[in-house]
């Protein structure tokens, strides 16, 4: 996982390991390599797309979209995340953020709002 917003605002803690002039050139290193334009993959989803993404091994970012005011013209994505059982291990810290590391039983993000059905039509 990769944020660097989250990086530079936990700068505020005066817990937290406070970046040297080394440490952000090499955060700004690694900015600036993952948007370069040579060495990454756009994309426009269309309608009926299937993109399938490995978390744990690609970094993947999305853009801004505005969406259309018609309710039958709105942009309707389904997330599935998949927990394969013979997945390779995660580190005991992504425990809190997908509730499980457990191979085969990780569940994804599930909120108190979260309906586990697959909406095939837009809601209108």
């Amino acid at each position: 996982m990769y944020q660097r917003q989250y990086i530079d605002s936990a700068q505020r803690f005066s817990d937290v390991l406070q970046l040297t002039d080394k440490h952000i050139e090499a955060l700004d290193l690694f900015d600036n390599l993952a948007n370069d334009p040579r060495l990454y993959i756009s994309m426009q989803l269309e309608p009926g797309d299937l993109q399938f993404v490995y978390n744990h091994s690609q970094l993947h970012d999305r853009t801004a979209f505005t969406d259309w005011p018609e309710p039958r013209k709105r942009r309707h994505l389904l997330r599935l995340w998949l927990s394969m059982a013979d997945d390779r291990p995660l580190p005991y810290y992504f425990k809190e953020r997908f509730g499980s590391i457990e191979i085969g039983n990780r569940g994804g993000i599930v909120t108190p709002d979260t309906t586990l059905n697959i909406p095939l039509r837009p809601r209108s």
